[in-house]
Protein backbone atom coordinates (compact mmCIF):
# COMPACT_ATOMS: atom_id res chain seq x y z
CA UNK A 1 0.00 0.00 0.00
CA UNK A 2 1.35 3.50 -0.71
CA UNK A 3 1.71 5.49 2.50
CA UNK A 4 0.29 9.08 3.44
CA UNK A 5 1.73 11.79 1.20
CA UNK A 6 4.25 13.18 3.27
CA UNK A 7 5.37 17.01 2.81
CA UNK A 8 7.58 17.89 0.20
CA UNK A 9 9.62 19.75 2.07
CA UNK A 10 10.51 16.52 4.65
CA UNK A 11 13.71 15.13 3.95
CA UNK A 12 15.40 18.95 1.74
CA UNK A 13 17.75 21.21 3.01
CA UNK A 14 16.66 24.69 3.38
CA UNK A 15 18.97 27.86 3.12
CA UNK A 16 21.49 24.94 2.43
CA UNK A 17 22.03 24.48 6.36
CA UNK A 18 18.75 23.04 7.41
CA UNK A 19 18.24 19.82 7.09
CA UNK A 20 14.33 19.21 7.42
CA UNK A 21 13.53 15.30 9.29
CA UNK A 22 9.83 15.77 10.21
CA UNK A 23 6.91 17.56 9.66
CA UNK A 24 5.43 18.69 13.17
CA UNK A 25 2.03 21.00 13.08
CA UNK A 26 1.04 23.55 10.62
CA UNK A 27 -1.51 26.44 11.30
CA UNK A 28 -2.69 29.69 10.20
CA UNK A 29 0.03 31.70 9.61
CA UNK A 30 2.86 28.74 9.10
CA UNK A 31 4.22 24.79 9.31
CA UNK A 32 6.60 23.75 11.87
CA UNK A 33 9.14 21.44 10.71
CA UNK A 34 11.85 19.44 12.64
CA UNK A 35 14.85 19.82 12.19
CA UNK A 36 18.62 19.65 12.13
CA UNK A 37 21.37 22.52 11.70
CA UNK A 38 24.40 20.97 10.11
CA UNK A 39 26.22 23.60 10.77
CA UNK A 40 26.11 23.39 14.94
CA UNK A 41 24.88 19.61 14.65
CA UNK A 42 21.93 21.04 16.44
CA UNK A 43 18.32 19.99 16.46
CA UNK A 44 15.65 22.42 15.88
CA UNK A 45 12.64 23.60 14.84
CA UNK A 46 12.24 25.29 11.57
CA UNK A 47 8.95 27.58 11.11
CA UNK A 48 8.23 28.00 7.65
CA UNK A 49 6.12 30.98 6.88
CA UNK A 50 3.02 30.48 4.48
CA UNK A 51 3.37 31.53 1.05
CA UNK A 52 0.40 33.38 0.63
CA UNK A 53 1.59 35.56 3.32
CA UNK A 54 4.29 37.42 1.21
CA UNK A 55 2.68 37.70 -2.41
CA UNK A 56 1.67 40.54 -4.48
CA UNK A 57 2.38 43.88 -4.04
CA UNK A 58 2.71 43.46 0.25
CA UNK A 59 5.28 40.72 -0.03
CA UNK A 60 8.40 43.47 0.45
CA UNK A 61 6.52 45.41 3.62
CA UNK A 62 5.54 41.61 4.61
CA UNK A 63 9.04 40.47 4.90
CA UNK A 64 10.22 43.96 6.69
CA UNK A 65 7.43 43.06 9.76
CA UNK A 66 8.36 39.45 9.81
CA UNK A 67 11.91 40.46 10.29
CA UNK A 68 11.71 42.95 12.46
CA UNK A 69 9.38 41.70 14.89
CA UNK A 70 11.30 38.06 14.72
CA UNK A 71 14.41 40.53 15.86
CA UNK A 72 11.95 41.60 19.05
CA UNK A 73 10.81 37.98 19.82
CA UNK A 74 14.27 37.34 19.73
CA UNK A 75 15.33 40.24 22.60
CA UNK A 76 12.76 38.34 25.42
CA UNK A 77 15.03 36.01 26.95
CA UNK A 78 13.14 34.18 29.46
CA UNK A 79 13.03 30.35 30.74
CA UNK A 80 9.54 30.14 29.38
CA UNK A 81 10.35 31.33 26.25
CA UNK A 82 10.65 29.23 23.15
CA UNK A 83 14.28 30.77 22.30
CA UNK A 84 14.60 32.44 18.62
CA UNK A 85 17.82 31.20 16.66
CA UNK A 86 17.74 32.84 13.44
CA UNK A 87 15.65 34.03 10.54
CA UNK A 88 16.20 34.40 6.95
CA UNK A 89 15.07 33.31 3.24
CA UNK A 90 15.30 30.14 0.39
CA UNK A 91 13.77 31.23 -2.42
CA UNK A 92 10.34 32.20 -1.60
CA UNK A 93 10.51 30.22 1.29
CA UNK A 94 10.80 32.91 4.67
CA UNK A 95 11.72 30.52 7.94
CA UNK A 96 12.52 31.13 11.13
CA UNK A 97 14.71 28.98 13.44
CA UNK A 98 14.10 28.54 17.41
CA UNK A 99 14.39 25.91 19.86
CA UNK A 100 12.93 22.99 19.88
CA UNK A 101 10.97 21.29 22.63
CA UNK A 102 9.95 17.68 22.49
CA UNK A 103 6.66 17.03 24.00
CA UNK A 104 3.33 18.28 23.51
CA UNK A 105 1.37 21.53 23.79
CA UNK A 106 -1.47 22.44 26.52
CA UNK A 107 -3.97 21.52 23.86
CA UNK A 108 -3.44 18.60 23.48
CA UNK A 109 -3.59 17.80 27.23
CA UNK A 110 -6.45 19.71 27.79
CA UNK A 111 -8.06 17.03 24.71
CA UNK A 112 -6.28 14.32 27.07
CA UNK A 113 -7.76 14.66 29.94
CA UNK A 114 -8.92 17.02 32.51
CA UNK A 115 -6.62 19.22 34.85
CA UNK A 116 -6.46 19.76 38.32
CA UNK A 117 -6.84 23.03 39.82
CA UNK A 118 -3.28 23.13 41.13
CA UNK A 119 -1.54 22.22 37.94
CA UNK A 120 -3.84 24.56 36.07
CA UNK A 121 -2.29 27.33 38.18
CA UNK A 122 0.94 26.28 38.18
CA UNK A 123 0.97 26.25 34.03
CA UNK A 124 -0.72 29.59 34.03
CA UNK A 125 2.19 30.98 36.44
CA UNK A 126 4.56 29.89 34.00
CA UNK A 127 2.50 31.10 30.81
CA UNK A 128 2.48 34.89 33.08
CA UNK A 129 5.84 34.95 34.05
CA UNK A 130 6.66 34.65 30.29
CA UNK A 131 4.61 37.01 29.34
CA UNK A 132 5.37 39.41 32.26
CA UNK A 133 8.95 39.13 30.57
CA UNK A 134 7.79 39.87 27.14
CA UNK A 135 5.72 42.96 28.06
CA UNK A 136 8.50 44.83 30.42
CA UNK A 137 10.32 45.01 26.20
CA UNK A 138 7.28 46.00 24.66
CA UNK A 139 6.51 42.55 23.05
CA UNK A 140 2.68 42.10 23.33
CA UNK A 141 2.24 38.12 21.89
CA UNK A 142 -1.27 39.02 20.04
CA UNK A 143 -2.41 34.84 19.68
CA UNK A 144 -1.90 33.04 23.33
CA UNK A 145 -3.67 30.03 22.58
CA UNK A 146 -2.97 26.42 23.88
CA UNK A 147 -1.47 25.35 20.91
CA UNK A 148 1.47 28.18 21.45
CA UNK A 149 1.85 27.06 24.58
CA UNK A 150 4.49 24.08 24.69
CA UNK A 151 5.10 21.66 27.51
CA UNK A 152 8.21 19.42 27.82
CA UNK A 153 7.91 15.20 27.77
CA UNK A 154 6.09 15.33 31.52
CA UNK A 155 3.80 17.81 30.57
CA UNK A 156 5.03 20.31 33.46
CA UNK A 157 7.24 22.84 32.34
CA UNK A 158 5.62 25.19 30.20
CA UNK A 159 7.16 27.39 27.48
CA UNK A 160 5.46 29.82 24.79
CA UNK A 161 6.35 30.29 21.46
CA UNK A 162 5.80 32.65 18.82
CA UNK A 163 6.51 36.07 20.81
CA UNK A 164 6.22 38.98 17.97
CA UNK A 165 5.11 36.58 15.02
CA UNK A 166 1.29 37.08 15.97
CA UNK A 167 1.82 40.64 15.43
CA UNK A 168 3.71 41.10 11.97
CA UNK A 169 1.18 38.53 10.37
CA UNK A 170 -1.39 40.25 11.87
CA UNK A 171 -1.00 43.81 10.59
CA UNK A 172 -0.03 42.58 7.23
CA UNK A 173 -3.42 41.24 6.70
CA UNK A 174 -5.20 43.53 7.98
CA UNK A 175 -3.50 46.07 5.30
CA UNK A 176 -4.05 43.92 2.74
CA UNK A 177 -7.43 42.24 3.46
CA UNK A 178 -9.07 44.62 6.07
CA UNK A 179 -9.55 41.48 8.29
CA UNK A 180 -8.47 40.55 11.75
CA UNK A 181 -6.19 37.59 11.82
CA UNK A 182 -5.53 35.00 14.40
CA UNK A 183 -7.68 32.55 16.94
CA UNK A 184 -11.12 34.19 17.43
CA UNK A 185 -11.63 32.05 20.18
CA UNK A 186 -9.11 33.88 22.58
CA UNK A 187 -9.21 37.18 20.76
CA UNK A 188 -9.47 40.45 23.17
CA UNK A 189 -12.71 42.37 21.90
CA UNK A 190 -10.89 45.50 21.33
CA UNK A 191 -8.60 43.60 19.00
CA UNK A 192 -11.56 42.12 16.99
CA UNK A 193 -13.55 45.85 16.87
CA UNK A 194 -10.40 48.13 15.82
CA UNK A 195 -7.55 45.93 15.12
CA UNK A 196 -5.29 47.43 17.44
CA UNK A 197 -4.39 46.25 21.33
CA UNK A 198 -1.68 46.51 24.00
CA UNK A 199 0.04 44.42 26.63
CA UNK A 200 -3.93 43.36 27.96
CA UNK A 201 -5.18 42.18 24.94
CA UNK A 202 -2.50 38.68 25.80
CA UNK A 203 -3.83 39.39 29.93
CA UNK A 204 -7.67 38.49 28.39
CA UNK A 205 -6.44 35.33 26.28
CA UNK A 206 -4.77 33.78 29.86
CA UNK A 207 -7.89 34.74 31.14
CA UNK A 208 -9.99 32.54 28.43
CA UNK A 209 -7.54 29.83 28.70
CA UNK A 210 -7.96 29.80 32.43
CA UNK A 211 -11.80 29.11 31.91
CA UNK A 212 -10.94 26.16 29.74
CA UNK A 213 -8.55 24.76 31.94
CA UNK A 214 -10.46 25.13 34.60
CA UNK A 215 -14.01 24.19 33.25
CA UNK A 216 -12.91 21.82 30.18
CA UNK A 217 -15.12 24.61 28.06
CA UNK A 218 -14.07 27.58 26.37
CA UNK A 219 -16.68 30.57 27.30
CA UNK A 220 -18.18 30.82 23.99
CA UNK A 221 -18.51 28.35 21.25
CA UNK A 222 -20.53 28.85 17.99
CA UNK A 223 -20.83 27.66 14.07
CA UNK A 224 -18.65 30.47 12.67
CA UNK A 225 -15.82 32.76 14.06
CA UNK A 226 -17.66 35.58 13.89
CA UNK A 227 -20.62 34.08 16.33
CA UNK A 228 -17.58 33.77 18.64
CA UNK A 229 -15.92 37.39 17.81
CA UNK A 230 -19.66 38.68 18.43
CA UNK A 231 -20.17 37.07 21.88
CA UNK A 232 -16.30 38.86 22.73
CA UNK A 233 -17.16 41.81 22.02
CA UNK A 234 -20.73 42.36 23.09
CA UNK A 235 -20.67 39.80 26.12
CA UNK A 236 -19.47 39.22 29.50
CA UNK A 237 -18.09 35.48 30.00
CA UNK A 238 -19.81 33.56 32.13
CA UNK A 239 -18.51 32.68 35.70
CA UNK A 240 -17.06 29.46 35.64
CA UNK A 241 -19.67 28.40 38.26
CA UNK A 242 -22.35 28.18 35.90
CA UNK A 243 -20.00 25.22 34.10
CA UNK A 244 -18.00 23.60 37.46
CA UNK A 245 -19.40 24.13 41.42
CA UNK A 246 -16.91 24.71 43.91
CA UNK A 247 -13.83 26.76 42.55
CA UNK A 248 -15.06 29.73 44.86
CA UNK A 249 -15.49 33.38 44.45
CA UNK A 250 -11.73 34.18 44.56
CA UNK A 251 -10.98 31.90 41.60
CA UNK A 252 -14.25 33.30 39.77
CA UNK A 253 -12.70 36.81 40.64
CA UNK A 254 -9.73 35.99 38.85
CA UNK A 255 -10.89 34.55 35.82
CA UNK A 256 -13.32 37.37 35.06
CA UNK A 257 -10.72 39.99 36.08
CA UNK A 258 -8.39 38.48 33.84
CA UNK A 259 -11.01 38.28 30.85
CA UNK A 260 -12.83 41.23 31.39
CA UNK A 261 -14.29 42.64 28.43
CA UNK A 262 -12.82 46.47 28.65
CA UNK A 263 -9.04 46.65 28.80
CA UNK A 264 -9.31 49.13 32.09
CA UNK A 265 -10.38 46.45 34.22
CA UNK A 266 -8.13 43.87 33.62
CA UNK A 267 -4.69 43.74 35.02
CA UNK A 268 -2.80 46.55 33.60
CA UNK A 269 0.31 43.85 32.19
CA UNK A 270 1.36 40.56 32.75
CA UNK A 271 3.32 40.91 35.70
CA UNK A 272 0.14 42.27 37.25
CA UNK A 273 -1.71 39.71 36.72
CA UNK A 274 0.51 37.19 37.87
CA UNK A 275 0.97 39.08 41.26
CA UNK A 276 -2.68 38.52 40.80
CA UNK A 277 -2.68 34.44 40.45
CA UNK A 278 -0.44 33.98 42.92
CA UNK A 279 -2.50 35.62 45.73
CA UNK A 280 -5.34 33.43 44.77
CA UNK A 281 -2.98 30.20 44.24
CA UNK A 282 -2.04 31.00 48.21
CA UNK A 283 -5.84 31.23 49.30
CA UNK A 284 -7.13 28.79 47.78
CA UNK A 285 -7.35 25.09 50.39
CA UNK A 286 -5.69 22.14 49.28
CA UNK A 287 -9.22 20.09 48.17
CA UNK A 288 -10.07 22.65 45.57
CA UNK A 289 -6.35 23.15 44.46
CA UNK A 290 -6.20 18.81 44.04
CA UNK A 291 -9.54 18.92 42.53
CA UNK A 292 -10.66 18.48 38.60
CA UNK A 293 -13.76 19.42 36.72
CA UNK A 294 -15.35 16.40 37.25
CA UNK A 295 -14.48 15.80 40.93
CA UNK A 296 -16.02 19.27 41.56
CA UNK A 297 -18.85 18.77 39.83
CA UNK A 298 -21.61 20.28 37.68
CA UNK A 299 -23.73 22.87 39.08
CA UNK A 300 -27.64 21.87 40.05
CA UNK A 301 -28.78 24.72 38.21
CA UNK A 302 -27.93 24.37 34.49
CA UNK A 303 -26.53 27.39 33.08
CA UNK A 304 -28.43 30.68 31.75
CA UNK A 305 -29.66 30.82 28.12
CA UNK A 306 -27.53 33.16 25.91
CA UNK A 307 -29.56 36.27 25.38
CA UNK A 308 -27.55 36.83 21.78
CA UNK A 309 -28.22 34.79 18.68
CA UNK A 310 -24.77 33.71 19.39
CA UNK A 311 -23.38 29.98 19.83
CA UNK A 312 -25.65 26.74 20.66
CA UNK A 313 -28.19 26.15 22.87
CA UNK A 314 -26.43 24.89 25.69
CA UNK A 315 -23.50 27.51 25.54
CA UNK A 316 -23.45 29.43 28.75
CA UNK A 317 -24.83 32.68 28.81
CA UNK A 318 -23.73 36.07 30.28
CA UNK A 319 -23.74 36.68 33.84
CA UNK A 320 -27.07 38.11 35.14
CA UNK A 321 -28.03 39.95 38.59
CA UNK A 322 -29.89 36.72 39.38
CA UNK A 323 -27.33 33.92 41.44
CA UNK A 324 -26.98 30.88 39.99
CA UNK A 325 -27.87 29.57 43.80
CA UNK A 326 -31.38 31.08 43.84
CA UNK A 327 -32.61 29.32 40.98
CA UNK A 328 -34.24 26.01 41.19
CA UNK A 329 -32.67 23.07 41.90
CA UNK A 330 -32.37 20.35 39.01
CA UNK A 331 -34.40 17.12 39.55
CA UNK A 332 -33.96 13.65 38.95
CA UNK A 333 -32.39 12.54 35.94
CA UNK A 334 -34.65 10.88 33.58
CA UNK A 335 -34.19 7.95 31.71
CA UNK A 336 -35.75 9.73 28.70
CA UNK A 337 -33.15 12.92 28.59
CA UNK A 338 -31.52 15.43 30.58
CA UNK A 339 -32.28 16.85 34.27
CA UNK A 340 -34.86 18.75 34.38
CA UNK A 341 -35.80 21.45 36.84
CA UNK A 342 -37.22 20.33 40.55
CA UNK A 343 -41.33 20.79 40.27
CA UNK A 344 -41.50 23.70 42.33
CA UNK A 345 -44.48 25.12 40.50
CA UNK A 346 -46.12 22.45 41.28
CA UNK A 347 -45.38 21.88 45.18
CA UNK A 348 -46.79 25.54 45.79
CA UNK A 349 -50.07 25.36 44.12
CA UNK A 350 -50.57 21.98 45.93
CA UNK A 351 -49.71 23.55 49.57
CA UNK A 352 -51.90 26.61 48.70
CA UNK A 353 -54.27 24.03 47.43
CA UNK A 354 -54.24 22.19 51.46
CA UNK A 355 -53.99 25.60 53.03
CA UNK A 356 -57.02 27.20 51.20
CA UNK A 357 -59.15 23.40 52.37
CA UNK A 358 -58.13 24.93 55.60
CA UNK A 359 -59.76 28.10 55.94
CA UNK A 360 -62.76 27.05 54.27
CA UNK A 361 -63.13 24.24 56.50
CA UNK A 362 -62.35 27.01 59.83
CA UNK A 363 -64.79 29.30 58.07
CA UNK A 364 -67.55 27.05 58.19
CA UNK A 365 -66.71 26.17 61.62
CA UNK A 366 -66.93 29.54 62.62
CA UNK A 367 -70.42 30.72 60.75
CA UNK A 368 -71.98 27.10 62.86
CA UNK A 369 -70.47 28.41 65.95
CA UNK A 370 -72.41 32.32 65.09
CA UNK A 371 -75.28 30.47 64.15
CA UNK A 372 -75.03 28.32 67.42
CA UNK A 373 -74.64 31.29 69.29
CA UNK A 374 -77.58 33.57 68.08
CA UNK A 375 -79.80 30.57 68.40
CA UNK A 376 -79.11 30.17 71.77
CA UNK A 377 -79.35 33.48 72.97
CA UNK A 378 -80.63 36.27 72.62
CA UNK A 379 -79.20 37.62 69.36
CA UNK A 380 -75.75 38.30 71.60
CA UNK A 381 -72.63 37.06 70.22
CA UNK A 382 -71.91 35.56 73.97
CA UNK A 383 -70.00 32.75 73.07
CA UNK A 384 -66.95 35.18 73.49
CA UNK A 385 -66.17 34.88 76.99
CA UNK A 386 -63.75 38.57 77.51
CA UNK A 387 -61.41 38.21 80.64
CA UNK A 388 -61.00 40.77 83.32
CA UNK A 389 -60.08 43.89 82.39
CA UNK A 390 -60.26 43.00 78.56
CA UNK A 391 -62.66 44.44 76.12
CA UNK A 392 -64.97 41.76 74.09
CA UNK A 393 -63.33 42.96 70.99
CA UNK A 394 -59.77 42.82 72.38
CA UNK A 395 -60.94 38.97 73.69
CA UNK A 396 -62.48 38.15 70.51
CA UNK A 397 -60.93 35.20 69.07
CA UNK A 398 -58.33 35.99 65.94
CA UNK A 399 -59.36 35.70 62.43
CA UNK A 400 -58.10 32.87 60.56
CA UNK A 401 -54.86 34.10 58.84
CA UNK A 402 -53.31 32.02 55.86
CA UNK A 403 -50.09 30.28 56.67
CA UNK A 404 -47.06 31.98 55.11
CA UNK A 405 -45.60 29.97 52.16
CA UNK A 406 -42.09 29.09 53.00
CA UNK A 407 -39.13 30.09 51.05
CA UNK A 408 -38.44 28.05 47.69
CA UNK A 409 -35.65 25.54 48.64
CA UNK A 410 -33.78 27.14 45.91
CA UNK A 411 -33.82 30.75 47.64
CA UNK A 412 -32.38 29.03 51.14
CA UNK A 413 -29.51 27.01 50.18
CA UNK A 414 -26.17 27.91 50.91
Amino acid sequence: MASVTQDPLVGQTVDGRYQVTERVASGGMATVYRARDTRLNRELALKVMHPHLAEGDQAADFVARFRREARAGAGVSHPGVVAMYDQGHDGDLSYLTMEYVPGTNLRQLLREGALTVRRTFALLDQVLSALSAAHDHGVVHRDIKPENVLLNTNGRKAKVADFGLARAVTEMTQTSTGTVFGTVAYMAPEVISTGKCDVRADVYAVGIMAFEMLTGKQPFSGDTPIQVAYAHVNRDIPTPSTVVEGLGDAVEHLVRTLAARDPADRPADGRAALQLLRAVWKALPAEVLDATPQDLGTPETPPPAPTSPVGHAGTPGPRTDISPSLLPPLGPRTANGPQHAAAVPITRPRRRGRIGALITIAILLALLLIGLAWADGDGRFDWVRPGPGTSPAAGAAPAAVEEPLPEPPSAVRS
